[in-house]
């Protein structure tokens, strides 16, 4: 045997595993150094400092997030014709309108409209019999879902966020949110008004992810967005709770065929406000 030979080869070897180990531990460190990461007395600090402020956090506050990428999104696309035979049954006594970028369908006091952009709205205006006369919470929410289903197929990927009522017309708007891999996407959304005539309007504006685009990039963290909303409540008379706090993605709505939707805290309030904090800058979009 070449000793000499054999000698080079495991020098070889050891420092390219030196390399690899080396460089391993290099990305794992680096990639742990992205992580945003709060202490549980930073956010006990931080809840004293905004309890002053009039803002009190009853919602749990994320110790921690992963650097995130761009989200590319589109607009859904929508068959118009199909949509309105799901509403209408057929269209032969329902009258269209088309205009620069959405088509009007209309019948009675019953109107449907598609945008371009893939965002649907209906109303039903006609006066209608009560139908629902023990109408809750919990029936609002099943007709909602199943006027979903039957009119346009409810999204995998859509949960239920919240239903508010308004008690001068005893009715419910139900709302859902669109998840994407565990995280929410907002302005992708679906609003069911149920009265106890019935439906009497319905909104939809579901977008579309792509796939991820770019670098991880750091996140800041949970205690910095909430700051970032004192200004917004430093008029108000009344304390704010916030009652949840959570990472996702934002977008504004573009006239364009995909676009970035942006790594963001979303805050919610006892007074049924959401405000969105970009998580790579820390301004308020909402």
């Amino acid at each position: 045997m070449d000793w000499s030979k054999a000698k080079t080869i495991l020098i070889i070897v050891f420092l390219v595993l030196n390399i690899f180990l080396g460089g391993n531990l290099w990305l794992k460190s680096s990639a742990k150094s992205d992580i945003t990461i709060v202490s549980a007395n930073e956010i006990d600090e931080a809840k004293k400092i905004l309890k002053q402020e009039g803002i009190i956090v009853k919602a749990d506050i994320p110790k921690k997030v992963s650097p995130q990428p761009f989200l590319t999104v589109s607009y859904t696309k929508i068959n118009g014709e199909k949509t309105a035979l799901s509403f209408f049954g057929e269209l032969e006594e329902v009258e269209i309108f088309n205009d620069e970028d959405n088509i009007t369908y209309q019948k009675g006091d019953r109107q449907l409209i598609i945008m371009d952009k893939g965002i649907i709205s209906y109303f039903d205006n006609e006066d209608s019999e009560i139908i629902y006369s023990d109408l809750n919470k919990e029936k609002a929410e099943k007709i909602a879902y199943e006027f979903i289903e039957e009119h346009v197929g409810f999204p995998q990927n859509a949960v239920h966020d919240r239903t508010v009522f308004y008690d001068q017309s005893d009715s419910y708007l139900v709302e859902y949110i669109q998840l994407h891999n565990g995280t929410y996407i907002s302005s992708s959304c679906i609003d069911v008004l149920v009265t106890p005539g019935g439906v009497k309007s319905y909104y939809c504006a579901w977008i579309d992810p792509l796939g991820y685009s770019g670098k991880p990039k750091k996140i800041i963290s949970s205690v910095h967005a909430l700051f970032q909303i004192v200004d917004v409540f430093a008029k108000n008379e009344d304390d704010i709770i916030v009652t949840d706090i959570q990472p996702g993605y934002y977008s504004r709505q573009y006239n364009a065929e995909k676009w970035h939707a942006v790594p963001s805290w979303r805050i919610k309030t006892n007074e049924g406000d959401t405000y969105y904090i970009n998580g790579y800058t820390g301004e308020l979009e909402q």
